[in-house]
């Protein structure tokens, strides 16, 4: 199971201090788990200076922390960005065969339909992924499939499906969750073609936690783990007046979804 982290906010933030977080988030472990929350590969997407959502994600190689490795992609290490979505994984059995593969990594950023751009990050195990799988239009193509599709690459392919069947975002963040099986924590960027922005959060079950932190100015900030958001975000928390709006522990059983426009850009 992975660790997520998402920046939405009217400041930008150094990609440095984004990746000082991951690689923190990769190596927290609670002394009940067996494995720390990621070291099978990372990736980060951001809005770059064209107003694109840029995706750099990279697998585990060597003995070498992939956040560590991520870092040394000069446009990842000298970007700056008002919206960050970051991601470290931690593969299950099933999967360990594909962890040097940045396919396996995340996020994953689709567009299949042309409807929306969908960029998402998961932590969990979508149990009925190849069902969802089989019942998505052959519009639809994976990147993990070119090794082994990987069950995290289903959810934002089938937020676009019920996007396009139900034409509004709520509905097809309800719809979406619905639809998953398992213990899951999903964070969903959905990027109309109007440039409206919006951000879906989905619990179902247990999961290696989610909080969230948001202020007056509609600016959200959230992680698997507090400690590591604080020990980076303190201040800039404390300066900006965020309050905690969910705070999810690790295996805390909960299932919620909740959406955010991005008003701020």
């Amino acid at each position: 199971m992975c660790g997520i982290f998402g920046y939405f906010c009217r400041s930008y933030v150094n990609m440095q201090k984004v990746l000082k977080l991951l690689r923190i988030l990769e190596t927290h472990q609670y002394k009940s788990e067996k494995h720390p929350v990621g070291g099978h590969g990372a990736g980060v997407c951001f809005l770059n200076d064209s107003g694109e959502l840029t995706v750099y994600k990279i697998g585990k190689e060597g003995k070498i922390s992939p956040v560590i490795a991520l870092s040394r992609i000069e446009e990842v290490a000298t970007a700056k960005s008002t919206i960050v979505l970051g991601h470290v994984r931690r593969a299950s059995k099933k999967f360990m065969d594909t962890i040097k593969y940045a396919q396996a990594a995340q996020p994953y950023k689709v567009k299949c339909l042309g409807i929306s751009e969908i960029v998402s990050v998961h932590n969990g195990y979508v149990r009925n992924y190849m069902d969802i799988r089989r019942k998505l239009p052959k519009e639809h193509s994976f990147q993990s499939e070119a090794i082994k599709l990987i069950d995290s690459e289903v959810i934002p392919h089938l937020f676009e499906e019920k996007l396009r069947k139900y034409h509004d975002e709520i509905e097809a963040r309800k719809k979406t969750l619905e639809n998953i099986e398992g213990n899951n924590a999903i964070a969903i960027l959905s990027a109309t073609r109007n440039d409206r922005f919006f951000l879906h959060i989905l619990h179902k079950g247990q999961s290696r936690g989610m909080h969230i932190w948001k202020n007056d100015h509609g600016e959200i900030i959230f992680c698997s783990r507090p400690k590591p958001l604080q020990q980076i975000f303190r201040t800039f928390l404390k300066k900006n007046n965020f309050k905690k709006i969910l705070s999810i522990s690790y295996q805390e059983p909960k299932e919620t979804q909740q959406t955010y426009r991005i008003v701020f850009l």
